[in-house]
């Protein structure tokens, strides 16, 4: 038998996978019912399965069926369902890593709820000045590519990673063999 709180993360993973997916069909211009239907089939693999590597297909499939389905932001209106498709991809994210820490028979334990949901919060309210800033930056675009200045921000963004992360593998020590002999 699942525990509730197992069949709550499968639910949160499911309503929002399918939201999004009926979302995507209908709030954009370029929206199609197959891609919904993709989206709506693949769903049920994943809320039975959230440790497989559908769950990664699934958001990715998410992404570019959002990407291909909606326009660039310009209006409020097209930012706020920006916004709403982001959290439901958390919401799927946050449900099926939290369904895979611990088996599928296991309880979730208090704690581990609220630690995982002040985690979401976390990034929501760090997303929402982002967000916020963006919609302000389209009411008064600058003239220019904005896909260049987005493509030099991921550049530099790529370069920082690559830079700690030869930098962590350099500063790590390597101990001498301490073993008797």
């Amino acid at each position: 038998m699942t525990p509730t709180s197992q069949r709550v993360l499968r639910i949160l993973i499911a309503v929002p996978s399918v939201g999004l997916a009926l979302l995507a069909a209908f709030a954009g211009p370029q929206g199609t019912l197959v891609g919904a239907f993709v989206l709506i089939v693949l769903t049920p693999f994943v809320v039975l399965d959230p440790a497989s590597r559908l769950t990664t297909l699934l958001l990715g499939l998410h992404v570019v069926n959002w990407l291909s389905s909606t326009p660039v932001p310009t209006t409020t209106r097209d930012w706020a369902l920006t916004f709403v498709a982001a959290l439901a991809l958390l919401t799927i994210h946050l449900a099926a890593a939290l369904a895979c820490a611990l088996p599928p028979a296991a309880p979730l334990p208090r704690a581990t709820v609220v630690r995982w949901v002040g985690r979401g919060l976390i990034v929501v309210g760090l997303s929402v000045p982002v967000w916020a800033l963006l919609v302000a930056q389209t009411a008064d675009a600058p003239p220019g590519l904005p896909s260049m200045t987005y493509a030099a921000v991921a550049a530099l963004a790529i370069l920082a990673l690559a830079f700690w992360v030869t930098q962590a593998q350099t500063r790590a020590p390597s101990a001498p063999d301490q073993r008797p002999r």
